[in-house]
């Protein structure tokens, strides 16, 4: 499914022949330096390999665009949106694997400032969560959540507001919030801007101290044991838990 953007870009496109005529570029994508070839034309539908194919850049030069520290398989997915200027659906043995496999081609989305693909995330990511019915699947949820706020810069709108309306929307329904109050108190106590907007979408209105624990720290740690509305299971056992899947843990253990 393409975005209106997207859809005129590719009509703009179609039947020209200029896109495939342009320059081909190769790309050494990961450690592995797994070798794509690519159309500037396509290319320069991302800004940021619009500057290295058109600028003075060793890129531009060699047409050749090194990306050791991307993935190649989550790379080669944005290189086909790119082509294509739609989001292929695509399927994995569990909702588990599938969403953070979306958040890294969202993170990769952001990295090269494709808005149009961004959008397109969006939607099977609040899915993922809307159908959660398990303690699994949601802690992967935000895992794959926590993944994008530390990999995209906090000016970054689009899957902040998507996740506090999502997280809100499933705070209605008792049987699977019974799974998030852990995932939601771990993410408060981290501080930072994941905590702020799951403070919000708690709903969550204590005023000035709201400030205390979003600072961290010790005043926001005996902050929080002051005020903390019960939501079943105790702070102990925030503190003393790892996460089964991702290894996290409390910052203030």
């Amino acid at each position: 499914m393409a975005s209106s953007k997207d859809v005129r870009q590719i009509k703009s496109s179609d039947g020209s022949g200029d896109r495939l005529g342009s320059k081909i570029y190769k790309l050494v994508v990961g450690p592995e330096k797994k070798l794509f070839h690519s159309h500037e034309a396509v290319l320069s539908r991302s800004p940021v390999f619009e500057r290295m194919c058109n600028g003075s850049f060793k890129e531009g030069v060699e047409q050749q665009i090194e990306l050791p520290d991307d993935d190649a398989h989550i790379f080669g997915r944005v290189l086909e949106y790119m082509y294509c200027g739609v989001f292929n659906e695509f399927e994995t043995p569990t909702p588990n694997a599938k969403v953070l496999i979306l958040a890294d081609l969202y993170i990769l989305a952001e990295k090269y400032q494709l808005s149009g693909l961004k959008e397109l995330l969006i939607p099977p990511l609040a899915t993922i969560l809307d159908k959660a019915s398990d303690a699994e699947c949601i802690e992967y949820f935000f895992h794959a959540a926590r993944k994008i706020y530390e990999n995209t810069p906090d000016s970054e709108a689009l899957f902040p507001d998507s996740f506090k309306k999502t997280v809100t929307n499933m705070l209605g329904y008792p049987a699977q919030y019974s799974y998030m109050e852990m995932h939601i108190k771990r993410c408060i106590l981290d501080g930072g801007k994941l905590a702020q907007d799951t403070f919000d979408a708690n709903c969550i209105h204590l005023g000035s101290i709201k400030r205390c624990i979003l600072d961290g720290g010790k005043l926001a740690q005996d902050t929080f044991d002051a005020n903390w509305i019960d939501l079943g299971s105790t702070k102990h056992e925030i503190d003393n838990q790892t996460c089964d899947h991702c290894g996290h843990q409390n910052r203030y253990r």
